[in-house]
């Protein structure tokens, strides 16, 4: 199945898709042999791995009549309860069902048969049965053709009594008839029949590993499934053929809105999301999709296996276009408010030709910084300059005065020792306007002089840097927030079941819309 409209972007090893649904892994592991089972009758007991129940069923051994160790037994229900014994081959059957028979089972327990009928078109079939009698014995329930992955049988709590799960046989119809003839002038595995219908060549053996229709599934193993391989989408619901056998959906019956993990996403819109449908865990999200290649060292070098990954952790953040503004306390939109101050040059580090020494105060005395061409909604970073000294206030507070969503908010910093980092540039507050405006403010304290150099916002090195964890098992992930349009960089890393993690790799951008 190919991507379709993506943005890819790799570096490094991390690859970001945007505004598409992943490919779906290769389903051929769960695709059976063609030839699995076809030489005799097939046995699907309530032990084999291609029985499976869900909800309150109990084994039981109790009442003699049962094939192999015991059956599955559950009280009578509203039908919300099954078992289902599947059948991973592909022919005509005669279908056997039997139970243990007792006074409180159910008179009319109704099975279902999933089969193909002539225009290979997934039906269903229902037979009742009372299992109050003839327990110990094999029951027909009829002839079907039995589809690979569709083909099964089941039954439900919906009776009126205890409905008893045992086991259920296929017997292929040729060991009691004459087998159906078949053509295959070219022995490639597909009857020349099903070749001449779908415009394949009878007589050309090389047709069966191409895939005419690119869904991603050969043609030989969409004649063993029951779609059409001149079709992307056999049955019409909006899902390739080739992703709907990866996640175990139904690609000859429309399943597009039905929710196969049961997670609350319809399977379509997990496909159009690029969440996996087979997995509650997986949900479609409103951010971009990503997608990346595992590191295979540690940070220390050491070689990191597949194998030994327990989670990802990847990180993000935005990119402001969002210029830095700064003002000196030589600018215009700098003023002391409460007293007049002289400039000072005396003690070196500042910026520009000096800095106002505020003494010291009740904090009626202030610096005030006016900004303005401000970009409204993004963070920005309040970083601060002066030139340190021994008489300089410990306590030194900015106060950030700016318009919120409906009325002025103030933001004030942590106590600054002006004792210490002089001449470099401090960060001392963060804060995000709703207009192009702001106020910053120093106080004068009583513990010392306070230095009004210089301030300067900054968009770029705010601390807005997200990070999800992902499991191991994972190479992709649709993000559950909603991202805002413009340059977001992501960056990946693995994490062992030790901790060890390898380094991030390189910054991706990618540009959202």
């Amino acid at each position: 199945m190919p991507l379709k409209n993506c943005n890819i972007l790799m570096i490094s090893g991390l690859i970001t898709l945007t505004g598409c649904a992943t490919q779906a892994p290769p389903f051929e592991d769960k695709f059976p042999p063609p030839s699995a089972g076809m030489g005799g009758e097939v046995i699907v007991d309530d032990t084999a791995s291609t029985f499976f129940f869900d909800g309150p069923w109990k084994t039981s051994s109790h009442t003699p009549g049962y094939l192999g160790r015991g059956y599955q037994v559950i009280p009578r229900g509203q039908g919300d309860n099954f078992a289902v014994w599947n059948l991973e081959l592909i022919d005509y059957f005669d279908v056997y069902v039997r139970w243990t028979s007792y006074g409180n089972r159910a008179s009319n327990a109704q099975y279902e048969v999933h089969y193909l009928d002539d225009d290979d078109r997934l039906v269903v079939a229902k037979v009742v049965v009372d299992q109050r009698s003839g327990g110990g014995k094999w029951f027909k329930l009829g002839t079907y053709k039995m589809s690979s992955l569709t083909g099964r049988v089941q039954v439900s709590d919906n009776a009126d009594g205890y409905v008893v799960a045992d086991a259920v046989k296929f017997v292929p119809v040729y060991q009691m008839e004459k087998p159906p003839v078949v053509v295959d002038s070219d022995g490639d595995g597909m009857d020349d029949e099903f070749e001449t219908r779908v415009g394949l060549n009878p007589n050309d053996a090389n047709d069966a590993t191409m895939d005419s229709d690119g869904d991603g599934v050969t043609n030989l193993e969409e004649y063993y499934v029951g779609t059409n391989p001149a079709r992307v989408d056999t049955d019409s619901d909006g899902i390739p053929d080739g992703y709907e056998l990866s996640y175990g959906l139904n690609p000859t019956i429309n399943d597009a809105l039905l929710d196969l993990d049961l997670d609350g996403s319809l399977n379509v819109d997990e496909y159009n999301a690029g969440s996996a449908p087979d997995d509650k865990g997986s949900l479609p999200g409103k951010g971009p999709l990503l997608s990346w290649i595992a590191p295979v060292s540690r940070a220390d070098g050491s070689v990191l296996n597949l194998s030994e990954i327990d989670h990802f952790e990847i990180q993000y953040s935005p990119v402001y276009s969002a210029e830095t503004v700064t003002l000196d306390d030589d600018s215009g939109y700098f003023n002391v408010v409460g007293a007049t101050v002289s400039v000072s040059s005396f003690t070196r580090g500042y910026l520009g030709k000096g800095y106002h020494p505020i003494a010291p105060g009740d904090g009626s005395v202030f610096a005030k910084w006016s900004f303005f061409d401000l970009t409204p909604g993004i963070p920005y970073a309040v970083e601060a300059r002066w030139a340190a000294d021994f008489n300089r206030s410990q306590q030194a507070t900015y106060r950030i005065r700016f318009q919120g969503d409906a009325e002025e908010v103030i933001v004030q910093s942590p106590a600054i020792d002006q004792k210490a980092s002089g001449g470099q540039w401090v960060q001392v507050a963060e804060f995000t306007p709703s207009d192009a405006s702001a106020v910053v403010e120093l106080p004068s304290t009583a513990d010392g002089y306070v230095i009004a150099d210089a301030v300067r916002l900054n968009p770029n090195v705010v601390s807005s840097i997200s990070m999800i964890v992902v499991p191991g098992s994972k190479h992709s992930v649709k993000l559950e927030e909603a991202l805002p349009g413009g340059s977001w960089v992501f960056q990946i890393r693995a994490v062992d079941s030790d901790g060890a993690a390898s380094a991030f790799s390189d910054s991706v951008t990618v540009n959202l819309q």
